[in-house]
């Protein structure tokens, strides 16, 4: 890669930002190979300016966790597509910090860098490979480093699938931190507590404020655990019925029709409510969240029950 030209007043000449935004490219694609990293070593050693150029794309990447998605999508794998992308992270580059939180404003996600609408999901794939998928509702921040990998799950709940990496990737939430030991887990961030269920490989669940013996705090393929950041629950037996969401259905099996209810409402601003006197009535069956009305024609057909628009919520009665 050639040396760009300085520009006074502390700026940063363009060829230098457009070399940095192709080493930034680069390194999306996969780990870089040694021959790789010496000569990013060499270009960044070969002038004051690569350097800042370098650090200022670290930073951004930082921020970001991964490219931008309306960057990286599949552009990257068409020719224009590319130069498209490599002009997007020049434009980043030559005006960050301004320019990221511009994008940040005009793609309205002050809330995280990856967020959902309720009643929608979003997958994502992550600089490093891993792959996220968020629920209704969720909100999440990425950090990515030299040292380390981490989410900080906001709100809501996400699907993790992580990729080889020599650094840890970690999930935080308001009430304590996950370690993921090679794996593939869930993690839903609720009121008082957060629900961890993990479906392959291990994580080490660290609540905020308390110790946990070690070993004791690992929780393995095919269980589940809830924790505080006073307390670790008790681990508990999980399902894949759990990820159902992802294919826009709740199952329920042998589940309250309060609770029905609740997981229901998660995907929809309608108020749903029962008749207290059938808030323990047992539900089974597999009914679409992106469908509410179908859902509930569903239940009523089924539990003999009446469905009916009541001031400014649907109740559910006999």
């Amino acid at each position: 890669m050639n040396n760009g030209t300085a520009t006074p007043d502390g700026a940063i000449a363009q060829p230098v930002l457009a070399q940095a935004a192709s080493w930034l490219m680069l390194m999306q694609e996969g780990p870089l190979l040694p021959a790789q990293q010496l000569e990013l070593e060499r270009w960044r050693l070969a002038s004051e300016e690569h350097e800042r150029a370098w650090k200022r794309a670290q930073r951004l990447l930082s921020r970001l966790g991964s490219l931008p998605p309306t960057l990286a999508s599949q552009a990257l794998q068409r020719p224009s597509g590319r130069r498209a992308v490599l002009r997007g992270l020049v434009l980043l580059l030559g005006s960050a910090p301004l320019g990221w939180w511009g994008w940040h404003s005009q793609a309205g996600r002050f809330a995280g860098d990856y967020q959902t609408a309720v009643g929608e999901r979003k997958h994502a794939r992550l600089a490093d490979g891993t792959q996220i998928t968020l629920n209704t509702d969720s909100a999440l921040n990425l950090l990515f480093d030299s040292a380390q990998r981490l989410l900080h799950l906001r709100r809501g709940e996400v699907y993790i699938v992580t990729a080889a990496d020599p650094r840890p990737l970690r999930v935080q939430t308001s009430h304590g931190q996950l370690l993921a030991l090679g794996t593939r887990f869930s993690v839903r961030q609720l009121a008082g507590d957060t629900l961890l269920e993990v479906y392959e490989g291990a994580v080490q669940v660290r609540p905020e404020g308390t110790k946990v013996a070690a070993g004791e705090n690992i929780i393995r393929a095919g269980q589940q655990v809830r924790f505080s950041r006073e307390r670790l629950g008790r681990i508990e037996e999980v399902h894949d019925t759990g990820l159902a969401w992802q294919r826009g259905l709740l199952v329920a099996d042998d589940m309250p029709l309060r609770q029905w209810t609740q997981a229901l409402m998660r995907y929809t601003d309608q108020r749903l409510a029962c008749d207290p006197v059938l808030g323990e009535l047992r539900v089974s069956g597999t009914f679409p969240v992106d469908d509410l009305p179908l859902a509930l024609a569903m239940l009523a057909q089924t539990y003999g029950l009446q469905v009916q628009q009541e001031g400014g919520r649907v109740l559910i009665s006999r």
